[in-house]
């Protein structure tokens, strides 16, 4: 049944309005970051680029980069190294308890964070970890987990498994074959989320800011100076954030697509 005109052009302003709601305050960001007036008012006072030139003179946003970088790769490698096991569990191997395993692993998706991070930090200090990088990296490692399982898996479902078949029939070991048959083929969707995981991860806030201890990432500087001092250099260091997370999972599903080929 086809669609009237009417119904179409309600859709399509129900969805433009519902991206306006999202998008339209990242660009009034955008906008402000290239004022040159300290004040963030309208009207406008003109352009410039000297609010990004002081981020690369800015120590303390240096080193909030710094944490970041030191938290997001080993939680990405994390991440995805353990999203490769349980995704190759899940798809490779008829686990007896298969559907509990996927619940409990995706549970953090029905969990709010607030509640994950709250016990996270509870475990943590009775363990005696220190709050810092490594809280912070087993923390997020958590709610990253079931994105790299679904990205890895979803790989994985695509690949021939007659191609493992023959090389078991050849002689192959499991590990033979892993090396030489199914890590060449998922490689591809590995990398795919080590990038989700690398932007998951240097964007979390929630977990991150029950974990983070006196080492504290660009996603707490931003949001503490957000509320209490804001600036055009805030503006700056949000655009050029956002910015890169979109490239890096660009990037990473321009991979996972080639992978799925």
């Amino acid at each position: 049944m086809a669609r009237s005109p009417l119904g179409t052009r309600f859709a399509w302003t129900h969805v433009g309005l519902v991206y306006a709601f999202m998008y339209l305050p990242v660009a009034v960001i955008a906008l402000f970051s290239f004022n040159a007036s300290a004040i963030i008012a309208f009207p406008l006072q003109g352009f410039t680029l000297d609010w990004y030139a002081r981020i690369l003179v800015d120590a303390r946003i240096l080193g909030g980069l710094g944490v970041t970088f030191a938290v997001a790769i080993p939680t990405a490698v994390l991440s995805t190294v353990l999203g490769a096991m349980a995704a190759l569990a899940l798809t490779r191997h008829a686990l007896r308890w298969r559907k509990t395993f996927a619940c409990l692993l995706f549970l953090p998706f029905l969990v709010p964070k607030v509640i994950l991070a709250v016990a996270q930090l509870i475990v943590l200090s009775e363990l005696g970890i220190t709050k810092g990088v490594t809280t912070m990296v087993l923390g997020q490692t958590l709610i990253i987990l079931p994105f790299t399982t679904l990205v890895i898996a979803s790989v994985l479902i695509r690949l021939d498994r007659r191609l493992e078949e023959a090389a078991a029939d050849l002689g192959a070991s499991r590990a033979q074959i892993f090396r030489r048959v199914l890590f060449p083929l998922m490689k591809n969707g590995l990398l795919a989320a080590f990038f989700v995981a690398f932007v998951l991860s240097s964007s979390e806030y929630v977990v991150t800011s029950f974990l983070s201890g006196r080492s504290q990432p660009l996603s707490i500087l931003v949001a503490s100076d957000f509320r209490f001092n804001l600036s055009p250099t805030l503006d700056a260091l949000a655009v050029l954030m956002v910015t890169a997370n979109l490239a890096l999972v660009a990037i990473g599903e321009i991979i996972r697509l080639r992978a799925r080929r």
